[in-house]
Order: structure tokens, then C-alpha cells, then sequence
């Protein structure tokens, strides 16, 4: 096992080795570096957990993390407060999704078969186009990370089946939360294999009064996650979501032709567009797709001594086929029937689920392969390694690098890009459109004459010191959304956000109305009901999983 475990770190080196020399390197989301420099403002503000930023919005504030999964940002941002530059954290992730994808793979699969087959498919699962894309071409850190938990979830899913210990129960439970968090679309895509894999060995194993504990996992997981799924889910109405669905992230415009699919290995750092002239990879892997097929073979072979592997592999091989055709143009009207579908943009997303079932397919290969002759399979294993290294290791770099620090990625000219970057993503809705200038340091004063003794701009707050010589009408620096109260002088007193007076549009501020004399002012973001209940969902789900780990010893749950 030690040889196999060795050479998959070896070979996983190859995709990230680039990462770990100083600067930075461009990428199309080029957020990744901001939302974790938001985050650290957050975390300063003890702003746990953090659903409002202070700079997005044009320094306006903005609701990120009450829609926007959180959890790589908060991993970010705690090796920012330790001493980490932003940039550095956001390449360590990178590296850590490469290194913790390789090895949750390896476990999983090592769980039900063997080292070469263990080996083989974490390889397949770390060198494969989507992640060299996802990494060096678009930046998707959450959509990358998430290739962690899809291994961990199919793996304690197994095991509480077989065994039915706590502890998997538990391991179900922190993995589906961690997806959760990390990356709410590749849920919404990964579940279907999820229940088809629970479903599968329970019918196989015939342990249906599991189903139960699998049931208990998976609340359990949704529980540690309300926090921000019940948020996510009834407060969209707040918010600007229409540029999520329209122009460049329309799904019509990024169907994929089977030669892209299947037989091209082009590479480029360009962007996915309507038609067949992609200046991505959008590959579902050549060597990936010829040894699932060998496994497919391979099992009606095996089927008499490897019956229930035979059969999930072609149950899941029925899934795999579904996700490739998804992504094709003839899937159209399924898109259209499914309207929740249009919410993931891109049907190629499902490259990430394919990735992982196909790498599960070419390790039953290699194991099938062991049991006709295990030098066979040595030769295979080291044949198909090579292969990948050949065909997409060249993909595993960035296009240029910039040899800045974390000064540089936030001052200047780059400061003010980010500043605006998505603005209209997540934009409250009482603002009519995003602004087109940045936000002023102090309120605006629309009558009455106001001197500010001090101002102070936080994560989820703004506070001064006010001199009112004449009554006036203030118009704070900060957009209104739910859960917004304003305090003058301790009292809670009524605000809008309709007065528009001097604004080329309506951009939804809040607004408020104080009398003559020397007042405090404070405005901060307080929970809704709906995110005091996830909050505290939450908190009592952490509870009961810290006590289920105390009860059953916290080595045994590792």
C-alpha cells in the first residue's frame, strides 16, 4: 500500500508544484483573493457567521456570504489572521483541494477494493481536464474544493451501511455539511449519485433498516448547514438574481459537442461560448472514458465472482451516461422541463460529477485487471498514469504569473476592479442598479446641516458621532436590506430607502430623518427570524455532533 499511497502523492505534486513559489497568477474569477480579504474583516468584527461584507457593492456593503458558500473563505481567512498572505492562502487551498481530493479518493476507493485500484483512480480523479480548468483557467475555489466530500460521502455512506457505526453516521453528516458550504450547486448535482449509491448497496446488502441512520446522517448534515441553507433559501427574494441566468451565463450558450466531450485534448485559458469554438477543455477525459468502458466489459466478465460490484458499477455507469448527455445539445428539453436546472449556467458543470464516477470506473479496471493477474494490473496501473501525464499534464500550469504580494492585489488599479467585479451578483433589490461610483466615507446630508465629529466604517456596521446644527435628512453610505436597524443614541428608530434625492437612479440607501443636537449613530445587520432559526439549527446540530463524538471517543471517529 505504502508504494501506491507514495506514488499517488508523486504524481498529484505534478498539478500544483507551480503554486508554491511567491505571487500570484490571473484567473477568470478573480475574486477569490477579495472575498477572503471581506471575510478577514468579518472575522475581526467577530461578525460569526459573516453574511455582510464592508467593500463589495463599490464599498456599499453587500450580503456575499448569506448566498455565497462560505467555508473556503473561512478557512481563508483564518490563515490570513495567522500570518498568511491573502494570495499565498488562496494558492493553499488550491493545494489542498489537489492533496485532500487525491487522498479521500484513495481511501474510498481502498474501502471496497485494492491498492492498485486505490491508486489508479485517485490519480484519474486528480489529473483530469475539469480540474486544470477549474484551477488555472476559470479560479472556481469553491467548485474545486468540493471535490473533497464527493469521495467522503460515498465512502461513510458505505460504511454505515456495512458496519452501521456512529461514527460514519457522523462522518456523513460533517461531509454533506462541508459540500454544503462549500459549493451549493454541486450538491444539487452530486445528490442524485448519492441516493442512487445509498440506494444500491442497501438493496444489495439488504440492510434496509440503515436507511434509517442514513436518513439521521443526512438531516443531521443539513442541520450543521442551516445556518446558511434557510437563509439561501427564503431570503433570494432580497436580492438581484436575474444576471445569474441572463447574457454570458444563459445555459443555451455552453452545450458541449460529443468531440469535446470524448475526443478532443485542446487546452486554452479562454472562456466557454455559444457554438463549437471554445477556447476551454471541456473534456471529459480520453484515457477516463476508455477505461470505464474497460471496466464495463471487464465486469460482465467478472459478474458470476463480483456480482454486487458488477451491478453498481452499472447502475452508476447508467448515471454517468445521463450527466454526459446533459451536457449535450440534445438534452435541451430536459433543461427546459427542469427550470431549476438553468441555475447551474453551464451544463458542462457536470464534468465534476462525471469526473468522479468515471475515475470510480477506471479503478474497478484495475482491480478486475489484479484479479486476472496482478502484474497485469501493475503494468496497466503505470500505463494509464503515464497516459494522463502525457495527454493533460502540460494543462496543469498557470498561463503567466505576477510576482505581487498582497499590497498590490489590494491598492491601485487592481483594488478598484474588484471593487466592482459582479456587482450586480447578489445586488439588494431595493437598489435599482448597481452604482457607478464609489461610496462616499460619510453619509449624505439631503437637508438640514450636519457636522460629523467621526465616522467608522465595519464589516456589518457604520457608527460616528454626529453635530446637528439644523434637522436634517441623513442618506448612509450602505445599501438596505433585511435585518438593517439604525440607533441614534441607543434608540431604534425608523429608516427608508426610497429617497432617491441627487441619485441618477435609485440605488436603495438607508435613509433617516434626526433632529438638532449631538447624537451617536449607529446602523448594523441583525438577523432575520429566518437567520436566527439556521443559526440556531446549527449550533444545536454542532452540539449534538460534538457529543455523539465525545460519547463514542473522538479516536474512534477518526
Amino acid at each position: 500500500m505504502r508504494f501506491w499511497l507514495i506514488l499517488t502523492i508523486l504524481v498529484n505534486l505534478l498539478t500544483f508544484y507551480q503554486l508554491l513559489r511567491p505571487g500570484f497568477f490571473p484567473m477568470q474569477d478573480d475574486l477569490q483573493a477579495f472575498r477572503i480579504h471581506q471575510m478577514v474583516a468579518c472575522l475581526k468584527d467577530f461578525q460569526i457567521p459573516c453574511r455582510w461584507v464592508p467593500d463589495m457593492g463599490y464599498q456599499y456593503g453587500y450580503p456575499q456570504f448569506n448566498y455565497y458558500p462560505p467555508l473556503p473563505y473561512y478557512i481563508g481567512g483564518i490563515f490570513s489572521l495567522i500570518g498568511i498572505q491573502i494570495i499565498d492562502s488562496v494558492k493553499l487551498l488550491f493545494i489542498l483541494g489537489f492533496i485532500l481530493s487525491a487522498l479521500t479518493m484513495f481511501i474510498f476507493l481502498k474501502s471496497f477494493l485494492n491498492d492498485y485500484a486505490a491508486c489508479l483512480g485517485s490519480i484519474l480523479y486528480t489529473i483530469v481536464p475539469v480540474k486544470a480548468v477549474q484551477v488555472y483557467v476559470r479560479g472556481s475555489l469553491s467548485e474545486f474544493l468540493a471535490f473533497i466530500f464527493l469521495p467522503l460521502l460515498l465512502w461513510s455512506s458505505l460504511k454505515l451501511i456495512r458496519i452501521g457505526k456512529t461514527k460514519y453516521l457522523l462522518w456523513l453528516a460533517v461531509s454533506l455539511a462541508l459540500l454544503i458550504t462549500t459549493h451549493n450547486l454541486t450538491t444539487l448535482i452530486f445528490l442524485p449519485i448519492l441516493l442512487v449509491w445509498i440506494l444500491t448497496i442497501i438493496s444489495l446488502e439488504k440492510k434496509w433498516k440503515m436507511f434509517y441512520k442514513i436518513i439521521s446522517g443526512v438531516l443531521l448534515g443539513i442541520g450543521l448547514s442551516a445556518f446558511y441553507i434557510l437563509p439561501f433559501i427564503f431570503e433570494k427574494k432580497y436580492v438581484h438574481l436575474e444576471t445569474l441566468l441572463g447574457g454570458y451565463f444563459d445555459y443555451r450558450q455552453h452545450f458541449v459537442s460529443i468531440k469535446q466531450l470524448l475526443f478532443s485534448n485542446y487546452f486554452d485559458y479562454g472562456s466557454s461560448v455559444f457554438g463549437l469554438f471554445d477556447e476551454v477543455s471541456l473534456s471529459a477525459g480520453i484515457v477516463h472514458w476508455i477505461v470505464a468502458l474497460l471496466a464495463l466489459f471487464l465486469s460482465f466478465t467478472f459478474y458470476k465472482k463480483y456480482k454486487k460490484l458488477s451491478i453498481t458499477l452499472w447502475v452508476l455507469f447508467a448515471l454517468e451516461s445521463i450527466y454526459l448527455f446533459l451536457m449535450h445539445q440534445r438534452s435541451y428539453f430536459f433543461w427546459e422541463k427542469i427550470s431549476t436546472l438553468a441555475w447551474l449556467q453551464f451544463p458542462w458543470r457536470f464534468l465534476v460529477p462525471s469526473a468522479f464516477l468515471l475515475s470510480i470506473f477506471g479503478a474497478i479496471s484495475a482491480f478486475l485487471i489484479s484479479k486476472l493477474n496482478k502484474n497485469y494490473a501493475v503494468i496497466f496501473t503505470l500505463v494509464v498514469v503515464l497516459s494522463l501525464i502525457l495527454l493533460h499534464g502540460a494543462f496543469f500550469k498557470p498561463k503567466e504569473w505576477l510576482n505581487i504580494s498582497d499590497k498590490d492585489k489590494f491598492s491601485g488599479e487592481s483594488w478598484e476592479k474588484q471593487l466592482t467585479i459582479s456587482i450586480f451578483d447578489y445586488l439588494p433589490i431595493f437598489a435599482k442598479l448597481p452604482p457607478n461610483e464609489k461610496a462616499p466615507l460619510l453619509p449624505d446630508v439631503l437637508d438640514g446641516e450636519v457636522e460629523f465629529l467621526s465616522y467608522q466604517k465595519g464589516s456589518n456596521f457604520q457608527k460616528g458621532e454626529a453635530l446637528v446644527k439644523e434637522a436634517a435628512t441623513l442618506r448612509l453610505p450602505l445599501f438596505d436590506f433585511p435585518g438593517m436597524q439604525v440607533l441614534v443614541d441607543g434608540m431604534l428608530i425608523h429608516h427608508i430607502n426610497n429617497d432617491c434625492r441627487r441619485e441618477e437612479y435609485c440605488l436603495g440607501l438607508i435613509t433617516f430623518n434626526i433632529e438638532e443636537g449631538k447624537h451617536k449613530i449607529e446602523v448594523q445587520l441583525k438577523d432575520t427570524p429566518v437567520r436566527s432559526l439556521g443559526n440556531i439549527i446549527s449550533l444545536v446540530s454542532l452540539f449534538l455532533t460534538a457529543f455523539l463524538s465525545i460519547k463514542y471517543g473522538f479516536k474512534k471517529f477518526f
